[in-house]
């Protein structure tokens, strides 16, 4: 025994931790207002749930006014709309105003007309490769990310799921004008276990079917293999082709399959790969989509930066103390 057991006091001892006890060594009267503030639970748990649903409504209302804000935005992006004086008032901490003017002045006069905001959509995606999309983004995507002119948000007007939707010019790898990636939300009671609700949850994801062009499948990788002749036959030399599955961040239209039963049993590589789907989706809905331009600067990159080493310094201090 450590001597911190042994040093224990009783008022230390009241306080330790109690494993859960059987409810029938309660008195009945005890019991019974137990039951109680069971059913108070129960009744804040309809409470939460219409909560929800009002929310739900509030997002409905709000995302109008964001989809107004956002169509500019990808006007200005692609080029569509040039924004007066007026609206590109803005001063970044640290900002040379006048010597930003020349230095644009003298690039235009190099460069020429530019349109828009080349590679605007790429260049958010491969900034918030490590921080929100847990690294799915890979090299192999670019070239198809430079056809991305929009990501929207659809908001279903009953359920509280959300569908992300992907729109992509005319391009050599596929036909699709928008691919599409729809997560399907419950917030309703379980009526065998009412008091288990925890707020909304995610209860089906589901992709789309992408029309890939030949050979232009990037989540494919075709190996090509000689075949051992036998004997001494005819002919040039023969070769089998066969497909190896290949990380893209196109895997990401195909996610796992949610079992439809919250109890049935899930391996815990595919309960990962459940995990990582419904966090992206999360993090594109509420957070890539609504601050593309702070991904685009990387500004919203450096703030999450920040706060992953304060939480890493706390690790550490962790560490330290449990070796002293």
């Amino acid at each position: 025994m450590s001597d911190s057991e042994d040093g224990m006091s009783s008022e230390d001892e009241k306080f330790r931790f109690k494993p859960t006890f059987d409810l029938c060594e309660l008195p009945a009267e005890v019991l019974k207002r137990v039951k109680a503030l069971k059913n108070l639970q129960f009744g804040n748990i309809k409470h939460e749930v219409e909560y929800y649903h009002e929310i739900h409504k509030l997002d409905l209302k709000y995302k109008k006014l964001y989809d107004e804000n956002n169509e500019k935005r990808k006007q200005i992006y692609l080029g569509d709309y040039e924004p007066t004086e007026k609206e590109c008032e803005w001063k970044d901490e640290g900002d040379d105003i006048v010597g930003e003017i020349k230095k644009l002045e003298i690039e235009d006069k190099k460069e020429g007309n530019i349109k828009g905001i080349p590679n605007f959509w790429l260049t958010v995606f491969q900034n918030a490769n490590e921080t929100l999309l847990n690294g799915m983004f890979e090299k192999i995507d670019e070239p198809i990310f430079k056809h991305l002119e929009d990501v929207t948000i659809s908001l279903p007007e009953k359920n509280i799921g959300y569908i992300i939707n992907f729109h992509f010019s005319a391009n050599e790898f596929f036909t699709n004008t928008v691919l599409t990636k729809e997560y399907e939300m419950k917030s309703d009671i379980d009526p065998e276990d009412p008091l288990d609700f925890d707020g909304p949850e995610v209860s089906q994801s589901k992709g789309c079917k992408i029309d890939w062009k030949a050979g232009k499948n990037p989540t494919v990788k075709v190996i090509k293999q000689k075949v051992k002749q036998k004997g001494k036959g005819k002919g040039g030399q023969k070769f089998v082709t066969k497909q190896e599955k290949r990380e893209s961040f196109f895997n990401f239209f195909t996610p796992p399959k949610i079992p439809e039963d919250p109890k049935t049993e899930v391996n815990e590589e595919t309960q990962g790969f459940i995990t990582e789907d419904i966090h992206v989706g999360l993090c594109i809905q509420e957070k890539l989509v609504p601050r593309a331009v702070l991904y685009f600067t990387g500004e919203a990159v450096e703030d999450e930066s920040e706060f992953g080493d304060i939480s890493g310094d706390e690790e550490e201090d962790d560490e330290t103390e449990e070796d002293d």
